[in-house]
């Protein structure tokens, strides 16, 4: 679940200025659950977080097992609002942060994202909270390998696109990434996070601010043993090695996409608040069908629908 203030900018007439938030649910596969338009994020959900629970008795489906939130994830005293939100999910559905906002609250006491040690810091923390799979990774190696390379020379001829397409992950384990984290920070808070100008990567003070903040969302981002997180859906040949290409479920960032569509769905640069409902209802119908399609044929087959239609 996730929110985003594109959409409603758009809003013309007698309706422009009533909402300020479009909230999206989707579901693991990327279709679209919901989408409601709220004067403020996180309250009118009331009645859209009853309609899905309804939904789901109506189906006679499970609740879903996991919620990625960009907060509200966890709460000091007792259930966090989501759980609060999804009552009737409450004992049975567990609400984690996404990682990405994570690695950004520990990115935000950088000096400044042009620095030269910003993309080392960034890499070592991904690393802190994830590991690749070994057979993945062996496999994509093989694929890459020509003759004569070296491994440090196949290394670099693997891009980070190709290890999300072609690898799984999983988390650490809170413990070991919390151990992982504070050894990160405490290298780049030392004379290694300056760089050759004598320029250090983080501020002390607010890496510090932000360890004791942040650290206790170091449980609820760790994947659930029993999950699973990836779905194969569909494989190519590199090198004369079979690659399977993989869905991840994990996270909410795969909204931030959906939120550049979403905002395409209204034709032009406003509309009231009919026509809105109306370019919205037919794009997320079309959103849904392709990433059905997506689901059991693959990504391509679905770009190729979308082409052919107007």
């Amino acid at each position: 679940m996730d929110s985003t203030k594109k959409i409603v900018k758009k809003l013309a007439g007698d309706t422009a200025g009533t909402a300020a938030w479009a909230t999206n649910v989707r579901k693991e596969h990327g279709q679209v659950l919901t989408t409601v338009l709220t004067s403020h994020e996180g309250t009118g959900l009331v009645d859209m977080a009853s309609s899905l629970m309804k939904r789901y008795r109506d189906a006679m489906d499970p609740p879903p097992r996991v919620i990625y939130m960009d907060r509200d994830c966890c709460s000091l005293t007792g259930s966090s609002s989501v759980a609060k939100l999804f009552h009737e999910w409450e004992d049975v559905t567990i609400v984690r942060l996404d990682v990405w906002y994570l690695m950004r609250w520990f990115a935000s006491p950088v000096t400044t994202e042009s620095h030269q040690l910003y993309g080392a810091f960034m890499s070592g923390l991904s690393g802190c909270i994830f590991v690749w799979e070994a057979g993945d990774v062996t496999r994509l190696r093989e694929a890459k390998r020509l003759f004569g390379l070296s491994d440090d020379q196949v290394e670099l001829r693997i891009t980070k696109k190709e290890l999300a397409k072609h690898c799984r992950s999983r988390t650490r384990g809170a413990e070991e990434t919390t151990w992982l984290i504070r050894q990160l920070t405490d290298t780049f808070k030392g004379h290694k996070g300056s760089d050759t100008m004598g320029i250090p990567l983080l501020d002390r003070g607010r890496i510090e601010a932000v360890w004791q903040s942040q650290k206790r969302h170091l449980i609820c981002i760790q994947d659930l043993d029993e999950e699973q997180l990836y779905t194969k859906v569909r494989q190519l040949v590199k090198g004369g090695v079979t690659l399977p290409v993989y869905h991840c479920a994990r996270g909410s960032t795969s909204l931030e996409s959906f939120h550049l569509h979403l905002n395409n769905f209204i034709q032009g640069t406003s509309a009231n608040g009919m026509h809105l409902q109306v370019y919205l209802l037919e794009g997320l119908v079309r959103w849904n069908e392709n990433r059905a399609i997506a689901a059991i044929k693959g990504e391509k087959a679905a770009r190729d629908r979308s082409h052919c239609r107007h």
